[in-house]
């Protein structure tokens, strides 16, 4: 049983509650949840935030060439579909300049339908994408940079009952298709422990959508950052990513309450000696290559892969202080750490 009826809501013509009592609640047999990204990104309304310049836009049309092409963001795969893109910060040129930077020419991406201009939501925007769907019935993406581009001004409201109104009209969309509406969203310029909190906006914003994604820098000038991911229907992550200015694109790092609760020990800083005899310039390789060389330079390190990377990723600020990089980059199954001595 496939139920879109919103049973919260009073029937105008009797003036009572339309019900289920419990046993019958639990009679029924809904569809699971689906996602466009498995794990992290479900079908429903949700935002993408973050200040100004920071990435975000590059992480979205990272997610829509995933979407569009049955590709994979990090370690985990996407549910192929049609995409719509409306990048209404954009224009054409720039956009097939960033399709580029990224490689995505290198893939099948006709799924990807683009756009640059679209109304607001009350002056025919949910038509216009009501279209689309109509002709694209297999869409399973549709993402919104930004928000602010659809909004109407309305200064006889305060500002929850609009952020509200807005995200009601959008859940519309998410009501009767099967897809996921991602809204990319800034951030106030004030800092606080919870990054939902930093939304632009109201209450409402975050309390009227099935999750939130909060992309922050470490610093302006820095390539590391974390996203945090808050989804009402699934377990929170809390992501440490990397910028790759070659290929403009976030590579994930790690999982940031490893960072955030383990501090380096006696073993990190043993492992931080045996880097520093092995690398005199720079180094490159797998995770299992750099075992086996510092395998060599002490027969008996405990080392394994797996626990060598979350060493590096534990004590990355250890590695800082000492005038060492560690970088890691990932093409296909294959992922490449390269670590660079600071003169």
């Amino acid at each position: 049983m496939n139920d879109t009826t919103n049973i919260n809501t009073i029937s105008a013509a009797s003036k009572v509650f339309e019900i289920l009592d419990g046993n019958t609640l639990m009679a029924q047999e809904y569809e699971p949840l689906q996602f466009a990204v498995e794990k992290i990104l479900p079908h429903g309304l949700f935002i993408l935030a973050g200040s100004g310049k920071i990435g975000k836009s590059w992480l979205s049309l990272d997610i829509g060439v995933n979407v569009a092409t049955g590709g994979r963001l990090w370690d985990f795969s996407s549910e192929q579909g049609d995409v719509l893109y409306l990048a209404l910060e954009d224009n054409f040129p720039r956009l097939q300049s960033r399709l580029t930077k990224i490689k995505a020419e290198s893939a099948d991406i006709s799924r990807l339908h683009l756009t640059t201009a679209s109304l607001g939501i009350s002056g025919g925007m949910l038509e216009q994408t009501h279209n689309f769907l109509r002709e694209r019935p297999d869409t399973k993406l549709i993402v919104v940079d930004t928000l602010e581009r659809i909004r109407d001004t309305d200064y006889d409201k305060s500002i929850y009952s609009c952020d509200y109104r807005d995200m009601t009209a959008l859940r519309s969309i998410t009501d009767k298709y099967n897809l996921t509406l991602l809204l990319i969203h800034h951030t106030r310029k004030m800092s606080d422990p919870d990054p939902l909190n930093t939304l632009s906006g109201s209450t409402g914003l975050v309390g009227s959508v099935d999750g939130v994604f909060v992309l922050e820098k470490e610093t302006r000038t820095s390539h590391g950052a974390k996203l945090t991911i808050a989804n009402r229907d699934t377990e929170g992550f809390c992501f440490r990513l990397e910028f790759d200015p070659d290929r403009c694109k976030w590579n994930f790092v790690g999982n940031d309450s490893e960072a955030a609760h383990d501090e380096p020990t006696e073993k990190d800083e043993w492992l931080l000696l045996l880097v520093d005899e092995l690398v005199s310039d720079s180094w490159s390789g797998t995770a299992t290559e750099l075992c086996d060389a510092l395998k060599k330079i002490d027969p008996d390190a405990a080392v394994s892969p797996l626990s060598v990377t979350k060493q590096l990723n534990r004590a990355s600020t250890l590695f800082k202080k000492n005038n060492i990089d560690i970088d890691r980059d990932r093409s296909g199954d294959s992922r490449t750490i390269t670590i660079t001595r600071r003169n």
